[in-house]
């Protein structure tokens, strides 16, 4: 025990003498979560359009008009035909074209469905997706308006009897459907690589600068050694939680529905987990500078495979068994859990075994490649 404590107390004044390491390892990864954070915080609105009115009658009107009070449009211009409002899309200076054709009123009258045209710029997929489903959503508001219309005037009894039904959609706890708040909490096993990267490289330093002799020559032990080099950076990250955890609750308004304490707790395993990953690097790489490549790489490769950016149910069956051996896939579910459901750590704790599984595998994997010897 004391010569854990004695390698922890070293580390510990090494990362207090040396500021920028120690605000790299804390506030980079508040900083590095709130630039992330604010970049998708922002919902999509006034997208940029044209309008063409081939028609030029009342319901063709009323019908564009629906686009311009819509906030989430901003049309630019209205062009003058067909290919005008292509090539506003084709130039760039608009996002998509509304074309409305001749006939469009009398298609309407005649009980036909009257074609609309939706061009979208693919060169931006989100962007077009965004204008597809929101100008039909319009499309279909403006199509039962007229039924209801229609209706009115053969008598309010039909009416009444045909338009019945009355949905009422509930979305559960995210009702406002911000991105922020499922993002950010997933975000956080990104940034979470931090410290453990900085304790991969703690112990590289030290073999760089030949420092390492003087602890190899002790009778420290080699999990002792391992143990109060991670330490401290573990306490770092824990740290980072609380920080993370602030920005996201009173910057970006991330509702916070269960329990520090469980967070904290299954924070820590994967923690833990990801200063395994560190050790195992550094104790197969000799170089601060390859630590850092092949550590960078290896922390960010959950990024497009945990379910982050692609919700897990969308990918195959292999990639599913795939992501869910990276620790940052678990600690996702568990982070977007706590944070919104409000979930325990009896609900998570198939989730939980598995960082404690992770944990102990991979810093047991570290302790047997690490030498107490220098080659």
């Amino acid at each position: 025990m004391s010569g854990f404590l004695a390698v922890m107390r070293k580390e510990l004044r090494h990362v207090l003498r040396d500021p920028w390491s120690l605000a790299g390892t804390t506030l980079g990864t508040v900083l590095l979560m709130v630039l992330l954070a604010y970049a998708v915080s922002a919902d999509i609105e006034h997208i940029p359009i044209t309008v063409f009115d081939g028609d030029h009658t009342l319901q063709s009107r009323a019908y564009a008009q629906r686009f311009v009070n819509e906030k989430f449009f901003d049309v630019q211009c209205w062009a003058q035909s067909d290919a005008e409002a292509r090539e506003w899309v084709r130039s760039g200076r608009v996002r998509g074209a509304i074309i409305i054709p001749d006939g469009f009123a009398e298609a309407l009258q005649q009980g036909k469905r009257a074609p609309v045209q939706i061009v979208a710029d693919g060169a931006e997929p989100n962007i077009a997706l965004q204008i597809t489903s929101n100008a039909e959503s319009l499309s279909a508001g403006f199509s039962v308006e007229l039924l209801e219309q229609q209706l009115s005037r053969a008598g309010m009894a039909v009416a009444e009897r045909t338009l019945s039904l009355e949905f009422r959609v509930r979305t559960l706890y995210n009702p406002e459907l911000r991105e922020v708040n499922t993002f950010l909490p997933g975000l956080m096993a990104i940034v979470l690589a931090f410290p453990a990267l900085s304790a991969s490289l703690s112990l590289v330093r030290e073999r760089e600068q030949g420092s390492l002799e003087g602890l190899l020559s002790t009778p420290i032990r080699r999990y002792q050694l391992l143990i109060g080099k991670a330490a401290p950076y573990l306490l770092i990250g824990l740290l980072d939680i609380l920080f993370l955890t602030g920005v996201g609750v009173f910057l970006f308004d991330v509702p916070f529905r269960g329990r520090l304490v469980d967070l904290m707790l299954l924070s820590g395993l994967f923690l833990l987990a990801n200063i395994g990953v560190g050790l195992l690097i550094s104790s197969l790489l000799r170089t601060q500078m390859a630590a850092l490549l092949v550590g960078g790489l290896v922390f960010m490769m959950p990024l497009t495979q945990s379910g982050l950016i692609t919700p897990l149910y969308t990918m195959s069956r292999d990639a599913q068994m795939q992501a869910m051996i990276w620790p940052a896939t678990h600690y996702i579910i568990i982070a977007r859990g706590v944070f919104l459901k409000g979930v325990g750590a009896r609900e998570l704790m198939f989730h939980g075994l598995a960082l404690l599984v992770s944990a102990l595998l991979l810093n047991g994997l570290a302790m047997w490649r690490f030498k107490k010897k220098l080659a």
